[in-house]
Parts: structure tokens; sequence; C-alpha cells
């Protein structure tokens, strides 16, 4: 992934290149969307979890329709431990065509895409479980970290989709 600066939902500004960590959790947010409230709180346990091992995870709202304001709403409310970018134009979901939210995109030390996807399987289309079966971002991150490859590098993400600008062509 090549690099890119974004600002958080305080204002303070993010480059990807200047994240020490070996690995970085991207996580495609937004603020009305029922599954992204759900996870909001097992997103934070995973960052607290996987810091002291080299992980960073940044969250990113792309959602046009998301202010700043209701960004920072949403990471009050839910307590979120992590920064919030916010990707204004979609520029980082087109770059990664992320589509839905939640969607992650777990990022090794030279910045390669090595697990993309949800981050279990608690709730799929027409699906709730009481718990998750299987923790595919967990489960992707102690791969990483043990220094093997990650055995199921992609999955469906499934929740709402990101809610991109509007693009308008003019011809002459």
């Amino acid at each position: 992934v090549d690099d890119f600066s974004l600002r958080t939902h305080l204002g303070n500004k993010i480059s990807l290149s200047n994240i020490e960590s070996d690995v970085v959790v991207l996580v495609f947010l937004g603020t009305e969307c029922p599954l992204v409230k759900r996870y909001a709180h097992r997103l934070s346990e995973i960052q607290q979890k996987y810091a002291a091992s080299g992980v960073t995870l940044l969250g990113i709202n792309s959602n046009a329709q998301d202010s700043l304001s209701e960004i920072k709403n949403y990471a009050d409310e839910h307590k979120i431990s992590f920064p919030i970018l916010k990707d204004l134009s979609n520029t980082i979901a087109d770059r990664l065509d992320a589509q839905r939210t939640p969607e992650v995109f777990v990022l090794d030390a030279d910045r390669k895409i090595q697990y993309h996807g949800r981050i279990d399987d608690q709730y799929l289309v027409g699906l709730t479980r009481t718990q998750a079966d299987r923790e595919d971002l967990r489960i992707a991150l102690d791969e990483l970290l043990a220094g093997k490859p990650v055995s199921v590098p992609e999955t469906k993400a499934v929740g709402c989709h990101i809610g991109r600008s509007t693009r308008t062509t003019t011809s002459s």
C-alpha cells in the first residue's frame, strides 16, 4: 500500500510511513452502520491486546455523509481507543477497493496486504451467532506475528456500503 496521510477526527495528521509498527490494521468504519457499532468494542480490545506486539490499528472513515463531529461522537460513545482517519473523497477506499464497513486490511512491515476481509464470522448475511466461530482478524495477526503466512488471506466482508462521494464529469 502506497503511503498516505490523513487527518483524524481530532485534526491530527497521520501518515502510514510514520507508523513504526510491524503490522498495521486498516479498518473502514461508518458512524451509522449497525455492524460497525457492534464491532467497536471488539476492535478496541484487539488494538489493546496487540499493541505491545507491534500492531497499530487505524480506523478509516470514507463515508461522504459522516462529518468530523459525527465521527467524534461515535468514537466517544463507543470508547474507541485507536485513531479514526477521515478519508475525504474516499481516496484510500478507492485505492484499496474497500466496499464495506467494517472491512479490514492487514499490512505487514513492508506495507503489503496480508489479510483482507471481515473481522470474524459472528455476523454474516442472514446469520447472527452468539459468538464468532472463526476470528479471522485475530488469526491473521497471530500468524503474522509468529512469522507464518496468513492461512486464510481473504474473506468476504459484510456490512454497510461505503457512502462514496459522487463525482461529476463534464463533457467539452
